[in-house]
């Protein structure tokens, strides 16, 4: 990045310094508050915090903001998510993975490029959740199921309701070991 410093440092008629230059790769770093980024790139401790605010504030130091944002910039246009880069990635993946055979994976990539490029849309709705069925809603749904599934609604055994020994008036179901389930 030498050049890109270079050149901002000719424009503004002042050089950055190795602090400042800590201090900016911090910032674009972005896992540090902007005291922290003072603090690592070697100002006092206690005055930290003043030299972060004027550091970034663009009047004092315009060369320092400048050469941040030429850093953001170029990380951008080294890791940037365009929309035909992502296409172009996802086509390849979905061609390597049909040539291994992984068939699946390789509709996956296709069904993803195909919504990235606006062919498609996921539209996904949740019918009759149970938080909205009414009490009446529930017992005919269970009945239904009932009828059509006997097998998961037989119980073997016997059962008693009793109540919870704290008396807070919650039913228990207390199964008869008598006979093997």
């Amino acid at each position: 990045m030498p050049s890109v410093a270079k050149s901002i440092e000719k424009e503004h008629g002042r050089q950055l310094t190795n602090r400042q230059r800590t201090f900016a790769r911090h910032i674009v770093e972005g896992i540090y508050s902007n005291t922290e980024c003072a603090r690592k790139a070697g100002y006092t401790p206690d005055l930290a915090n003043k030299q972060a605010s004027v550091l970034l504030n663009g009047r004092d130091y315009p060369h320092v903001v400048e050469y941040i944002q030429e850093l953001r910039d170029e990380r951008e246009r080294r890791y940037g998510v365009t929309t035909l880069g992502q296409l172009e990635r996802l086509y390849k993946l979905s061609l390597g993975a049909e040539d291994a055979g992984h068939f699946s994976a390789a509709i996956n990539a296709e069904k993803i490029r195909s919504a990235l490029g606006g062919l498609t849309i996921d539209r996904r709705e949740t019918i009759n959740t149970i938080d909205q069925l009414s009490r009446d809603e529930i017992t005919a749904r269970l009945a239904s199921l009932q009828k059509q599934y006997p097998q998961a609604f037989v119980i073997d055994g016997t059962a008693e309701d009793v109540t919870d020994e704290q008396g807070t008036g919650v039913e228990l179901l207390a199964i008869d070991q008598d006979e093997p389930t």
